[in-house]
């Protein structure tokens, strides 16, 4: 009953509203009143008393009648700006993927809150709790949000999801949809570990809610258009909601209180969540126009990861040549090199035993090559084992299950198998290897002691310093070095562009870019700087 009284109380706002509007202002009266619908984040009254400035601000400034809607759920949200219902909607990152993928919607502008147009969720737990790492969490109670929620359920899905972790391995899950209460819920000891934002999880750290893990920078909720809402009218609520701030538009702000502007918006914008969607759900929601180039990136780690790594470098890319890039994520190492195979990228970035692979078949020619502050332009391999494990030289390795990344991957595998053979061990005769295929399942899978060993890169440890106590694991051995990662063309990709993109990394100072992707900078490379690789490679299998 409670819950019918709101959406009642709503609509009795709405009318009131528009025949208040009426009578104060003048808006073009012989065309059609906009509608905009805004999702239930919080109760409908509360959405529609934190919306009304907005819309009155907007009914004004593009004079037009503007009609004011709460959904009920989610969606009704994306059906209603869908089906031509409503013109514009407030939807958050994972409703608008949705809307884009099946309605075309037009993102227009992001919300800014306290200075940001991106947020982060977050994993909480009690700050008088044993949990204190996200590995941790199997067998607790877990609080969550609202399914269809961005804050409160993808984005904390998928970090879970990211250290091996499904909603099943909880021994209860409950949806408590709106955020505060889940903080409460956390605090009051009904659940154990609860996910939501950052900003509503901050407002309960005074009263003992703890954070043990925080998310990668998602786009703040985006008002967007119907595909049917004309061009011109688009461009002007646009110039409109861009226009709000807290020096041009002091009462409007006051007004719509925790939101303090609103910054511009791109689809691109959004692809990390699409990323995050795909690996939750398996649906789709990436997108490449026809013209963009395309460049392909060996899973190394998980896509998440990837994405937040090497976005900021396709982005620069973008700048830098007037051309769109944008990263093509392959589900796994074959999966990456059938898509190199088929020639549906123009550029690749892979370990270099996956490059000569290739390049012995005549698929890829490298042009720049990674140098990394610690190792330069080269890297190893390491070998490692739980700090609590009997094994504590490589020939304690004979007869253990050992995870390696990929049988492709030249620091999760190769190197490894290259530098056993040297020291007279076979592995695939004297090792039980076990197929991890990333770097970060096969850390876990030593932490956890599913395995007795694993095959990673140095620096992938770093991946998992806050998730894990790296004084559990043991670096048994380490690998000489190897060439590092190449960038390479393929045979489709233009060489005008290939020379633009040659010029723009080598001249790559953007600290911000580089830091992302982890890196100190690019050097010029080609194909015969790969040969010491491939006689060490040949060398031992002809042994």
């Amino acid at each position: 009953m409670p819950f019918v009284f709101v959406v009642v109380l709503s609509c009795f706002f709405t009318d009131t509203a528009v025949s208040a509007q009426d009578k104060s202002q003048s808006p073009v009266e012989n065309l059609a009143p906009l509608v905009f619908i805004v999702l239930p984040v919080e109760n409908a009254a509360v959405m529609y008393e934190k919306f009304l400035p907005l819309k009155n601000y907007l009914e004004k400034t593009v004079s037009r009648k503007i009609i004011l809607r709460v959904a009920r759920n989610y969606q009704e949200a994306i059906e209603n700006i869908g089906t031509g219902q409503a013109d514009l909607a407030y939807l958050d990152p994972s409703a608008y993927c949705e809307a884009k993928q099946k309605y075309r919607v037009t993102p227009l502008a992001k919300a800014v809150l306290a200075g940001s147009s991106v947020y982060r969720s977050v994993i909480v737990t009690r700050k008088d709790s044993p949990i204190t790492k996200i590995v941790e969490v199997k067998g607790k109670r877990l609080a969550m949000g609202n399914i269809s929620s961005s804050s409160s359920y993808l984005i904390p899905a998928v970090m879970f999801k990211e250290v091996g972790i499904s909603l099943k391995d909880f021994s209860a899950v409950d949806y408590l949809e709106h955020e505060d209460r889940i903080a409460l819920s956390v605090l009051t000891r009904k659940h154990d570990v609860g996910g939501l934002s950052e900003r509503v999880a901050a407002k309960y750290v005074k009263d003992g809610l703890r954070v043990i893990k925080i998310s990668e920078a998602i786009p703040q909720y985006t008002v967007c258009a119907s595909s049917g809402l004309p061009e011109a009218l688009r461009k002007r609520i646009r110039q409109a909601l861009l226009a709000v701030t807290a020096g041009a538009t002091p009462e409007l702000i006051h007004g719509i209180k925790d939101i303090s502007g609103f910054s511009p918006a791109e689809d691109r914008d959004f692809d990390v969540v699409r990323v995050m969607i795909k690996n939750l759900t398996g649906k789709n929601y990436l997108e490449y126009a026809k013209n963009t180039v395309r460049v392909a990136i060996l899973p190394l780690y998980s896509a998440i990861t990837l994405f937040d790594r090497f976005d900021p470098l396709m982005r620069y890319l973008s700048q830098k040549t007037g051309y769109e890039f944008k990263l093509v994520i392959p589900k796994d190492f074959e999966d990456f090199a059938d898509i190199v195979g088929k020639g549906t990228v123009d550029f690749s970035y892979s370990n270099p035993y996956i490059y000569t692979d290739l390049a012995d078949k005549g698929l890829l020619t490298a042009f720049a090559n990674t140098v990394l502050e610690e190792g330069g332009d080269i890297f190893r391999g390491i070998i490692i084992t739980h700090r609590d494990s009997p094994i504590r030289t490589i020939n304690d390795l004979k007869g253990k299950q050992v995870m390696v990344v990929s049988y492709k991957s030249a620091g999760g595998f190769i190197a490894q198998k290259l530098f056993l053979h040297e020291s007279g061990i076979d592995v695939f005769k004297e090792l039980k290897l076990v197929d991890g295929k990333r770097q970060e399942e096969v850390i876990l899978n030593v932490y956890r002691k599913n395995v007795d060993a694993g095959f990673v890169r140095e620096s992938a440890l770093d991946v998992l310093k806050e998730e894990i106590d790296l004084g559990r694991i043991h670096v048994l051995a380490r690998t000489p070095y190897i060439a590092n990662w190449p960038f390479a063309f393929t045979r489709k990709t233009d060489k005008r562009i290939l020379a633009l993109v040659q010029k723009s990394l080598l001249e790559l100072k953007d600290d911000n870019v580089l830091a992302a992707a982890q890196i100190l900078r690019f050097k010029a490379a080609g194909d015969r700087d790969f040969d010491t690789l491939r006689k060490w490679i040949r060398g031992n299998e002809t042994q």
